[in-house]
């Protein structure tokens, strides 16, 4: 039978699911709407984030409702604060597909010139992302963290990509350079949105195991240090 702190602690899981999947689905709309140019999507997407805020709020209130009522341990209590982090994290990921969203609008008038392929796979990598570390703190499965590492290489890579291919436009053409900045600006939200999905790892570690560890290192040819 469960006690009455897991069924709180379950009650916030369910709505950070619930959080996380509105957000990985507004990473993938928000590329479809900017590849599309697509106003009618854009416009739901800057819905879709309200709701995501929404729950970031739920999920605030539930976690400081528990510390008041239940008074829970230290493992429990860095469930919680864990969980506090998770739900900014995908507030602040919902932000960025609203802005997305919102260059939708700004480059009307404006076309593509070029085929999209890096910035549709730094959407996906950046969903990738995020679903191995929402699993890790739901679940508290740390064995998928290492995969983390090897998709932010992809994501470094794209973005290095990226940026030399526009510059390539560039050279030959002077009417893009606004097309050229949403590019640019879209690639760094997705960029971000991994960058938060390795702060969640890195709370999950930290839920699970009571220690600290730094992600995003090994590649660079470092090693993860935990601070002193």
């Amino acid at each position: 039978m469960k006690t009455q702190i897991e069924i709180y602690l379950g009650e916030i899981e369910q709505k950070l699911r619930r959080e996380q999947e509105i957000t990985t689905g507004a990473i993938l709309d928000s590329i479809k709407a900017f590849e599309g140019l697509d106003l009618s999507l854009a416009s739901k997407l800057k819905e879709t984030s309200t709701a995501i805020e929404e729950l970031s709020d739920n999920v605030e209130a539930h976690v400081f409702e528990t510390i008041a009522r239940r008074q829970p341990v230290a493992k429990d209590l860095r469930k919680l604060a864990a969980y506090l982090h998770v739900a900014h994290s995908l507030f602040r990921i919902g932000r960025y597909t609203y802005k997305i969203a919102h260059m939708v609008n700004l480059a009307q008038g404006l076309k593509h010139y070029k085929e999209l392929e890096i910035l549709p796979r730094m959407a996906e990598t950046a969903k990738k992302t995020l679903d191995i570390a929402m699993d890790a703190v739901i679940t508290g499965d740390l064995s998928h963290i290492d995969e983390l590492e090897k998709l932010e290489v992809q994501m470094d890579k794209d973005t290095e990509d990226m940026f030399e291919e526009i510059v390539g436009y560039l050279r030959e053409r002077q009417d893009i350079t606004r097309m050229s900045l949403f590019y640019i600006l879209v690639g760094r939200y997705y960029e971000r949105t991994s960058d938060h999905a390795f702060m969640i790892a890195e709370r999950a570690i930290y839920m699970v195991t009571g220690k600290k560890r730094k992600l995003g290192l090994a590649y660079r040819g470092r090693k993860s240090t935990a601070p002193h």
